[in-house]
């Protein structure tokens, strides 16, 4: 099935959710008669130009993800929820990450998700969409277990417009972050990494990374009065 992920699915083991199966499904039957929609989109948004149709689309967000984000999240504001279904399916990944094999928890991250991208600030947040909209899911999924999850910095955002960059910035200048755990925060939340390729990059296995986010974020959360002063 022609998925792209932004995180690979492979790291959470063989994808058995049916939940996945029919999101993949439905996302083949509507690549074959979607060019003369990416056509329309492309004439008002030229960081869509180079795609024939949403595949092309979807394979194209890696190499300018916040144009082509971006101009899909405005799309989708005007009306055009196959935009948004794109962003969907280009997160898809994520929520496979963060649902741990249980089909359950797969759809609900990615209900959660799909309330996350159609509240998407983009005129504010133009910048890191794909990191911001992960970690939003992130706090999302880790409220309703009732984990903590990163708190929120001061000002009238909502979590789902949290700046990962900002907040990581602002816990490592405050002593609540060593460099160690800042860069592994950094490149699953911002850099998009899964947990494989980042523990690749730091020389470390995959559980370890996980287990120094979820680590790390207790601790930022337990902390959350600091971050907000």
């Amino acid at each position: 099935m022609t998925t792209l992920l932004t995180t690979p699915t492979h790291d959470a083991g063989p994808v058995t959710s049916p939940t996945l199966i029919s999101l993949n499904y439905e996302w083949d039957e509507l690549v074959p008669r979607s060019a003369p929609l990416v056509a329309g989109w492309a004439r008002r948004f030229p960081a869509l130009s180079a795609a024939d149709d949403l595949g092309d689309l979807l394979a194209l967000i890696p190499s300018a993800p916040d144009a082509i984000l971006g101009a899909l999240l405005r799309l989708g504001a005007e009306g055009e929820s196959v935009a948004w279904r794109t962003v969907l399916q280009a997160m898809l990944g994520k929520a496979v990450l963060l649902s741990a094999g249980s089909d359950e928890r797969f759809a609900e991250a990615v209900s959660e998700l799909w309330v996350a991208i159609a509240e998407y600030p983009v005129a504010r947040r133009p910048r890191s969409i794909a990191a911001n909209l992960a970690w939003g899911l992130r706090r999302r999924l880790a409220a309703g277990a009732g984990v903590a999850g990163p708190p929120p910095v001061a000002g009238n955002e909502s979590t789902t417009e949290l700046n990962a960059v900002s907040t990581l910035a602002q816990a490592r200048s405050l002593g609540l972050l060593d460099d160690r755990d800042h860069h592994t925060l950094w490149l699953v939340y911002v850099a998009g990494l899964s947990s494989a390729r980042a523990g690749a990059e730091l020389g470390i296995s995959p559980e370890l990374v996980r287990y120094r986010c979820s680590r790390s974020l207790r601790r930022l959360a337990a902390r959350a009065d600091l971050l907000a002063a």
